[in-house]
């Protein structure tokens, strides 16, 4: 096993993240860690993953205009740098986004987004599909996600009891990407309802939840913990998703999550069966745990996630010991300036054709620049292995690149967030994917490289 190695090129790259100087001055409140409702980039609320940190928001009072406009609400420079805040509904929230239902009884809420986008590939394949690129897998117009949330969130204010539950519902392109076994499909992996492979409706999550003091616990079925990328259109920058998150990890578990609530350190453990996987040929339980340092000065977290457990191959066996770990490190430099350091190594024993086991392993970094309330600029660097060709593959039906290619597949994207209105994010970017191993993964297995350029506009309701 290589695994020595690569915890040590880990914390090589930890060390190599800049300091700031000394004179620099942390303008974060210390209210910035990780929280049950997050607001991302856009003053948004919706459940984040462990890693997620809620942005800086400077406190200012809240102002509104007779138009109903919001015209100041604190964040880097108000809502009113180029009305950023404007709100359909005058005199709603200041600074939170219109919803097209009020407040359901029983503390119930029924929120969600629309996002589409559109995906241009320089190669221009026959086939039309961009290699192992995830969400934005096909060179064409994509309704990516049609998304409803109906959730009460548990809050218990840190003391007494609670409880909530919550239900997603996804429908468009995206869903091929994020169906578990025995429920979305049969065992053996063929569809239950979704007919095409283009557009279908998938429940990634669908759990109960019951709260005591700073304990919770959730069961059912949920979002992962690991990483720090996820499937929610609204929770990530960028409009394509790194490697790591599409190849390297779990998208969701069924089964109950403890979940501890401290000052600076959250806490999560609990058993799922495995890896996307709802009733498989073989269940299996998996041991799934995380922790979360968030110090009072807000600078910066620090997250690490575990998953260990039985797991097959390609819905069937053999089923060995497969682990995954997860480090996520997010450093607010500046109220300006936010970098991500992110590292997962995985291995799964025993799986290849020889006996021996297979590895994957990689370290993302992501940089973001907030300009003001209405735009920010990001880029992400990614490296990923793929050590043995066991885990990247295309994931949809037709699309000609089936994996097993062995090797490291470098991205580089630009990309930047345009708000024009707390309801709308548009999200442009241009990537360069390039592979080093055995074979050629673009441009229908005629290229080692591939160019993309791509837009999505979310909107929120």
């Amino acid at each position: 096993m290589k695994r020595t190695t690569y915890f040590v090129l880990a914390a090589l790259a930890c060390l190599c993240v800049p300091q700031p100087a000394s004179g620099q001055t942390l303008k974060q409140p210390a209210s910035v860690r990780p929280v049950t409702t997050d607001t991302t980039y856009y003053y948004l609320e919706d459940e984040p993953s462990p890693s997620d940190v809620q942005q800086p928001v400077v406190e200012d009072s809240k102002e509104f205009d007779f138009l109903g406009e919001c015209t100041s609400c604190g964040g880097v420079g108000g809502c009113d740098d180029c009305a950023g805040g404007w709100r359909l509904f005058p005199h709603a929230e200041c600074c939170e986004p219109w919803t097209l239902l009020p407040p359901l009884p029983g503390g119930f809420t029924l929120t969600g987004w629309l996002d589409v986008g559109a995906t241009a590939n320089a190669d221009s394949p026959a086939s039309r599909f961009n290699g192992p690129l995830a969400f934005n897998d096909q060179n064409e117009f994509q309704v990516n996600q049609l998304y409803a949330v109906l959730e009460r969130r548990a809050n218990t204010g840190g003391s007494g009891w609670d409880w909530g539950a919550r239900v997603d519902v996804l429908f468009g392109t995206d869903y091929v990407f994020n169906q578990m076994t025995g429920w979305e499909t049969y065992q053996n992996g063929a569809n239950k309802w979704n007919a095409g492979p283009d557009y279908g409706l998938v429940t990634p999550q669908a759990y109960g939840e019951v709260a005591y003091n700073r304990l919770s616990m959730k069961v059912g079925r949920f979002y992962t913990i690991m990483g720090y990328e996820n499937t929610r259109a609204v929770n990530n920058f960028f409009y394509s998703h790194a490697y790591t998150m599409m190849y390297g990890e779990p998208f969701m578990h069924t089964g109950g999550l403890l979940t501890f609530e401290g000052d600076v350190w959250t806490l999560y453990g609990g058993l799922v069966n495995g890896w996307d996987q709802f009733d498989g040929l073989s269940d299996n339980l998996a041991f799934l745990a995380g922790a979360t340092y968030a110090p009072c000065h807000g600078a910066y977290t620090i997250t690490g996630s575990i998953i260990t457990g039985e797991e097959g191959v390609d819905l069937g066996g053999p089923y060995t010991p497969r682990t995954l770990y997860s480090l996520v490190f997010d450093w607010h430099v500046t109220d300006r300036v936010e970098y991500v350091l992110q590292h997962d190594l995985g291995w799964q024993e025993a799986v290849l054709a020889n006996g021996e086991s297979a590895e994957w392993y990689g370290i993302n970094q992501y940089l973001y620049y907030t300009l003001n309330d209405c735009w920010r600029f990001g880029a992400r660097l990614e490296w990923f292995r793929d050590d043995d060709g066991f885990r990247v593959a295309g994931a949809r039906a037709g699309n000609p690149f089936g994996g097993g290619l062995a090797g490291n597949y470098y991205a580089a994207t630009l990309g930047a967030n345009w708000i024009p209105s707390l309801n709308v994010i548009v999200r442009p970017e241009v990537r360069w994917d390039w592979f080093d191993g055995n074979g050629l993964p673009y441009d229908d297995g005629t290229s080692d490289d591939q160019f993309t350029a791509a837009v999505d506009v979310i909107l929120r309701f």
